[in-house]
């Protein structure tokens, strides 16, 4: 195989994807190593993503540096199917997702009361997910968001935070997970 290249996300953030330009299925953040594997695809490099991942995903390429060889770490690039991380509910067009209003359902944390508390990743292809360190969002109870889709096991939604600006690395995160019982028992 092909050698590696070790980088580190030398952004805020940068959202990883199950495919070049696809659906995001996690979040790399600042310092993250990243082994990064073949040509680049639409922007985005196949990589073993490390922090609290350690899993082969796509990463876009401007968001990592460095120069450094490695051993390869992931197979051959690959495109992870729908099935493999939603639960079949996707909300949306291909490119955002539908609008809907939050709720303060059973097991709706917030981290100051108001504001639902979000998870950058929660490896949605997982049965049950994981949540790993949260992050403050600034999606208050009962305003909107933009849900993309259903994690795997029912219990986590994509979403996106229409107030947190671009998604270019740089400031407030706008997509990330939250739990599913912050939005309603049928989603538009």
């Amino acid at each position: 195989a092909e050698a590696a290249v070790r980088k580190h996300v030398d952004t805020d953030y940068t959202l990883l994807r199950r495919g070049p330009r696809s659906y995001v299925v996690g979040t790399a953040y600042r310092g993250w190593t990243a082994d990064i594997h073949g040509k680049q695809q639409a922007g985005y490099r196949w990589a073993r993503v490390y922090g609290d991942l350690n899993a082969c995903l796509w990463i876009y390429s401007g968001a990592v540096a460095g120069t450094t060889p490695h051993d390869p770490s992931c197979g051959d690039p690959s495109w992870m199917s729908v099935n493999e991380f939603t639960n079949g509910q996707i909300g949306g067009s291909e490119s955002d997702g539908a609008t809907v209003a939050t709720v303060a359902g059973a097991g709706c944390a917030t981290w100051d009361g108001a504001h639902i508390r979000g998870y950058g990743n929660i490896r949605p292809w997982e049965v049950p997910a994981g949540a790993s360190a949260p992050l403050n969002g600034q999606i208050a109870l009962g305003q909107t968001v933009r849900w993309r889709y259903v994690s795997r096991d029912g219990d986590w939604v994509m979403i996106r935070d229409p107030r947190a600006g671009s998604t270019d690395g740089t400031g407030l995160q706008g997509w990330y997970f939250i739990p599913r019982s912050c939005l309603p028992a049928n989603l538009p």
